[in-house]
């Protein structure tokens, strides 16, 4: 990483250019974005709700402030890597937390649309491992690309999570298949692809990325 930089936890403040990177990682190559299509609502709106779980301060998913590292550039954030690890200390699985985040958030129109079409993504689910660490949102300002922040993120976001959990062995991380240049830069770092998942529905793709996901992982070297 090149001089200049500081990576440091997130807090509060962060909240919208956390929001900005959910946004942009979760749309990856495409221009879907779950938060807004499954729920009828413009991107604009889905913006201000994603900003409104984080503002919840839970602690254990992708919507969690604390999940997030960020990366700055005299003053300003230019970069967020979000990552926890999954049930630790008992906690409930992040996917509760993601969606008891998204039904007290949304509105109820919201809701009832969501599950009219929440079947349109059941067969790229996959469950997070326990114990395991979980990478989910990585962004970078375009101005900044190239100068090493990924791997300074991802270096960071391991020393945090063995500090926390000397016991913990993977890393892993969920993605869709058409983020190739995701999937080169997990390759990079030690990650293989260990499961796919597609859906064969002809309606995924009108609310979602891309009808296929992958679940990488990589263990941990602790020395």
């Amino acid at each position: 990483m090149e001089e200049g930089y500081l990576i440091r936890r997130a807090v509060k403040n962060d909240i919208p250019f956390l929001a900005n990177t959910v946004i942009a990682a979760e749309k990856g190559r495409s221009d879907k974005l779950s938060y807004s299509t499954l729920f009828n609502v413009s991107e604009s709106r889905a913006r201000e709700l994603i900003m409104a779980m984080f503002e919840e301060e839970i602690d254990g998913c992708e919507l969690s402030v604390s999940s997030f590292l960020v990366a700055e550039h005299d003053g300003e954030v230019v970069a967020a890597l979000g990552s926890w690890i999954e049930c630790f200390e008992g906690s409930m699985p992040s996917a509760i937390l993601k969606s008891n985040l998204i039904f007290h958030t949304y509105e109820n129109e919201s809701i009832e649309f969501f599950k009219t079409v929440s079947h349109i993504s059941k067969d790229i689910f996959i469950d997070r491992e326990p114990l395991a660490l979980q990478y989910e949102y990585i962004y970078i300002s375009p101005a900044h690309l190239g100068k090493g922040l990924d791997a300074e993120l991802f270096k960071k976001g391991e020393e945090v999570a063995l500090a926390k959990y000397p016991g913990l062995k993977k890393a892993q991380s969920q993605l869709f298949k058409n983020n190739i240049l995701a999937v080169i830069v997990l390759k990079k770092k030690g990650f293989n692809v260990v499961r796919s998942c597609k859906s064969n529905n002809a309606a995924t793709l009108n609310y979602i990325p891309f009808n296929e996901k992958l679940l990488m992982e990589k263990m941990l070297d602790k020395q």
